[in-house]
């Protein structure tokens, strides 16, 4: 890369990739390694190695792995992915690096491939230890499965010691299973680096290319330690875009703004939780063509009146419009349109003429006779007003009538009295 030999680097001395000759001892990871290898070496069942993201987990597996002596331990790394961390394929791939070609597909054949492989191990005079990172990811099942690994002996003695390496939530995840939480021998917590071991570490990083230690002058090493918050991983990737803006700006070394640069453009505070944003944006300069103008004069600043809250209303005056007496709507008479409506509804309709010829009808006799005494008897004591005539329910007379048409004479009498009855 063009700005790694700007610097005099033949490679970057900032990657991420897990490679053992970038891994620092320093105190708490030289704490870490002593006390896991002294769980594996004194065959412990199972040991926890756990620490934040970035802290270089990864990394002091890898270094433990190179540090267990090939004649006394059979050590097995493997990494959990996730989506491929069931049972079945743990043990199968833990068969495979133990010296089984063919593992068996089922629960009961694996175990017992297992077993025999561990034992030649132990006939062998050495140990087994499986080591698995990102070892969260796992399930509670999974967990199980694997922790019963640890009830397989040979003579009186134990074949197997496992180690897990995980995020805190491994610890969380072991302490919700109890028959899990009651196998684990050795704890260890990975711590992240103070200011001297972060030092010393950026300094062995550019040593371990060939690099010149002035690459970083002492601020820009402070300002990776406040950003980073003592991880390594977080550091690297930091001094690697801290390393670019100085080459884009001509330097021969790291300033501090460099790394406050890489820190804004990746959001990364300088406490945890935060993110850190660059200086605000210049101010924008005064137009010069407005300066020449006349300057409107300044508005005094506007006073909010005080309120009194004993009269709140007394405060205000109100527009003359709002303080003229409202206008008091008329009272509706509503017997007038009462006895409007009583009018229109007693008025006759008008008559409605019909297309039908009017027909000339005889004057018709009718014959009846009044009705009997018997048909609505009166009881002579009681007050006429007082008692209704009752009427026939049961019985019913039918009455005959004889209807004969009437002569122009005997018409005449009928049509004076019609005629008497109009003038009246």
């Amino acid at each position: 890369m063009e700005h790694l030999h700007h610097f005099g680097l033949n490679q970057d001395p900032f990657s991420n990739e897990p490679d053992l000759r970038f891994f620092f001892e320093s105190g708490s990871h030289l704490d870490a390694q002593r006390r896991v290898e002294r769980g594996l070496r004194q065959h412990k069942g199972l040991t926890l190695l756990t620490g934040d993201g970035g802290m270089g987990k990864t990394l002091l597996a890898r270094r433990i792995l190179e540090a267990l002596e090939e004649e006394v331990f059979e050590a097995t790394l493997l990494v959990m992915l996730p989506g491929a961390a069931d049972a079945t394929g743990i043990l199968q791939r833990f068969a495979r690096q133990l010296g089984c070609e063919e593992p068996a597909a089922d629960r009961a054949g694996l175990l017992a491939q297992l077993y025999e492989q561990l034992a030649i191990v132990r006939e062998d005079g050495r140990h087994a230890v499986l080591m698995i990172d990102d070892a969260q990811i796992m399930t509670p099942e999974v967990f199980a499965e694997l922790s019963g690994l640890l009830n397989l002996e040979y003579e009186d003695r134990r074949l197997l010691s496992m180690l897990f390496v995980g995020s805190p939530e491994l610890d969380r995840l072991v302490q919700n299973d109890a028959s899990i939480m009651q196998r684990v021998d050795v704890r260890v917590r990975l711590q992240p680096l103070d200011m001297p071991n972060a030092s010393a570490y950026l300094s062995h990083r550019l040593d371990a290319v060939g690099g010149d230690p002035a690459i970083l002058p002492p601020p820009s090493t402070e300002a990776l330690f406040k950003f980073g918050r003592g991880r390594p991983r977080l550091i690297n990737t930091l001094a690697d875009n801290a390393l670019f803006e100085a080459y884009l700006s001509g330097r021969a070394a790291i300033d501090a703004s460099d790394v406050e640069r890489a820190a804004a453009d990746l959001g990364i505070g300088p406490d945890p939780g935060t993110t850190y944003s660059q200086l605000a944006a210049a101010p924008v300069p005064p137009d010069p063509t407005l300066a020449s103008g006349p300057s409107d004069p300044i508005a005094p600043p506007v006073v909010a009146p005080s309120l009194d809250l004993d009269d709140p209303v007394g405060d205000f005056e109100l527009a003359p419009e709002l303080d003229a007496p409202a206008a008091v709507a008329p009272t509706l008479d509503l017997d007038q349109g009462l006895e409007a409506a009583l009018e229109e509804a007693a008025t006759p309709p008008a008559p409605i003429s019909s297309p039908i010829a009017e027909q000339t009808v005889d004057a018709l006799e009718f014959d009846v006779d009044p009705p009997s005494v018997t048909q609505y008897p009166v009881d002579p004591a009681v007050p006429d007003a007082a008692v209704a005539p009752a009427l026939p329910t049961a019985e019913a007379e039918i009455l005959e009538a004889e209807l004969t048409p009437l002569d122009a004479a005997d018409g005449e009498p009928i049509e004076d009295a019609f005629v008497e009855l109009i003038e009246e």
